[in-house]
C-alpha cells in the first residue's frame, strides 16, 4: 500500500527545488493544460515561493511532483503580485499565484486539427 506524501515540489532544471507542504498549495487546471498553482502561506514560507519562482523567465521548463507521485513536466508562464490578507481570526497570511503550462506530448498518428491555409 502507497500512500501519497504531504509535500509539492517544484523543480528547475539547475536542480534548484522549492518543496512545500500540500496545505499550502492549490491546484487549478483548465483543459488548455494551462495550471494556476495558489499559494496561501505565512511570511516564512510565501518568501521561499516568492525567491522561487522570480527567478524564472518566461517559457523556462519546470517540473512539478505532487506527493512523490511522478513528475509533471511544465513550463512556467508568470507571477502574480504578492498580497498580504488577513482571515477572520486576524491571521495574517500571504497570497500568490503562479501560472504553468504542462507540456503534452502529441501522438504521431495525430493529426493537427482547426488549420487554415
Amino acid at each position: 500500500m502507497s500512500e501519497i506524501a504531504e509535500n509539492i515540489a517544484f523543480k528547475r532544471d539547475s536542480g534548484e527545488e522549492l518543496e512545500l507542504n500540500q496545505k499550502y498549495v492549490g491546484l487549478k487546471t483548465r483543459q488548455s493544460g494551462i495550471m494556476t498553482v495558489n499559494f496561501r502561506c505565512p511570511e516564512e514560507e510565501i518568501n521561499r515561493v516568492k525567491d522561487f519562482f522570480e527567478k524564472l523567465v518566461t517559457s523556462e521548463p519546470i517540473k512539478l511532483n505532487i506527493g512523490d507521485t511522478g513528475d509533471i513536466e511544465c513550463y512556467f508562464k508568470g507571477i502574480s503580485p504578492l498580497l498580504e490578507k488577513k482571515d477572520d481570526a486576524i491571521f495574517k497570511y500571504f497570497f500568490l499565484s503562479v501560472t504553468l503550462q504542462e507540456l503534452k506530448e502529441f501522438e504521431e498518428d495525430m493529426e493537427p486539427t482547426g488549420c487554415c491555409f
